[in-house]
Formats: structure tokens, sequence, C-alpha cells
């Protein structure tokens, strides 16, 4: 079983760089050619393709995110990468409408307006939405944060069925409390604000449609690793 593994994730990864888009493919190139984005990568390839949202797929999709070349990639229409049916499934996709309530806090964290009005909200309301309150500075504070277009995300982000207490809670105690006559957002529109810099030089110029062996290389490292050690 372990011999076969590695080469038929290898396969799937290139069947689906054959109808991949043109500008998914360059942002995963893009990512590939850096050396922080591609290990934050591998392990997505290897996660996400369980079509059951495993918390590792979230950790996975969280921390390709916090680089910013991982971002971009994931903000694309996802055909280049394995198990984007999956990520749309568990909503680890920050372009669409409902979009995972951790990725939704995560985004919002790495856009300056949207992180200083959810500060003020948490700082003042937290507290008495843990313990299902919420007066109508709370939810003003927070539809000031939903006004944003990053902050959009809150009105209607989601959870899955595997999550741990931290989604939940910030779904359901923390948002929810104050949702509940609040009035939404408008639609996400993803921020262009880095959370982690790509490194120096990297001017994310144009580059081939073709799939390099080099995330191929970094999946096999990470598959060999799980399994042996």
């Amino acid at each position: 079983m372990r011999r076969v593994l590695i080469p038929l994730l290898l396969t799937t990864t290139l069947c689906w760089a054959q109808d991949a888009s043109e500008a998914c493919t360059k942002a995963l190139t893009d990512c590939e050619n850096d050396l922080e984005c591609q290990n934050r990568l591998a392990p997505l390839m290897a996660a996400c393709s369980t079509g059951t949202c495993q918390p590792q797929c979230r950790s996975a999709v969280l921390n390709v995110y916090q680089n910013k070349l991982g971002r971009i990639l994931l903000r694309s229409d996802a055909t280049c990468i394995p198990g984007r049916d999956e990520l749309r499934t568990c909503n680890f996709l920050p372009a669409e409408s409902t979009v995972h309530c951790s990725l939704g806090k995560l985004a919002c964290e790495g856009d300056l307006q949207c992180n200083s009005k959810f500060g003020v909200f948490m700082s003042e309301c937290e507290a008495d939405a843990a313990r299902g309150a919420c007066s109508e500075k709370c939810k003003t504070l927070l539809n000031q944060t939903i006004e944003t277009s990053v902050g959009s995300i809150f009105s209607n982000c989601t959870c899955t069925a595997r999550d741990d207490q931290l989604c939940t809670n910030l779904k359901d105690n923390l948002l929810g409390v104050c949702l509940k006559n609040t009035p939404g957002g408008v639609t996400l529109s993803p921020s262009d604000n880095s959370i982690t810099d790509a490194p120096g030089g990297n001017d994310l110029a144009d580059s081939s449609v073709s799939h390099p062996t080099s995330i191929i290389t970094a999946i096999s490292v990470y598959l060999l690793t799980v399994l042996f050690f």
C-alpha cells in the first residue's frame, strides 16, 4: 500500500494540472518557486484529499493562507489544486461567498481596517457574547466590522462537522449572539494586505503554465515522513 500511495498521488496531481486555468497554474508555479510557500503547500496537497473536511486539511489551509503567495493561490479558481472539491465543500476557499470562520478570522486579522474594527468588538463584547448577551453597542461594533470588505465574511461564515471548539465558539457564541439582529455585510472581497510577506526578490513574475516537479518532490518528502517516521 505504501508503495502505490505516492505514485497515485503524483498521478492525481498531474491530472488536475491538465485541466487547470492559466491564472491558477501561474499562482501555483509562483508558490512552488518559493521554498516557504512550497513547504506549506505540500501538507495541503496530502491532507485535503479525503472529502471529509479533516482537521488536518483545515490546519494546512490556514497555514498556506498565512503566506502571501499561498494566499494568492487559494483566492484563485483553485482548478490547479488537487482536492479543490473538498476545499469548496469545506468552505476553505477565501474567495467564495461562504467561508470557514477560522479562515475568515485569519483574513480579517491580516487586513488593517477589518482587524481594527474586529479588535474593538472583541475587547468590548467577547465576555458578554460568551454569556449569550449582546448589547446594542456590541451589535453596532460587529456591524462596523461586517461593513468592511473583508469583515463581510463574518455575516455568514461557517464551520465543519469535524471542527474543534475554536470555530464553533467564534460562530455560535461570539458572532451568532450579536448577528441575530445585525444586518449582514456584502459579499467577501479578499484583501491584498500581506500577513506573511514573500521572501525578497519574488516579484510574482510571469511563468509557464506547465506543471513543474518541485511541488511533487515536496509532497513525496512529506508523505515519506508521515509513512516511515
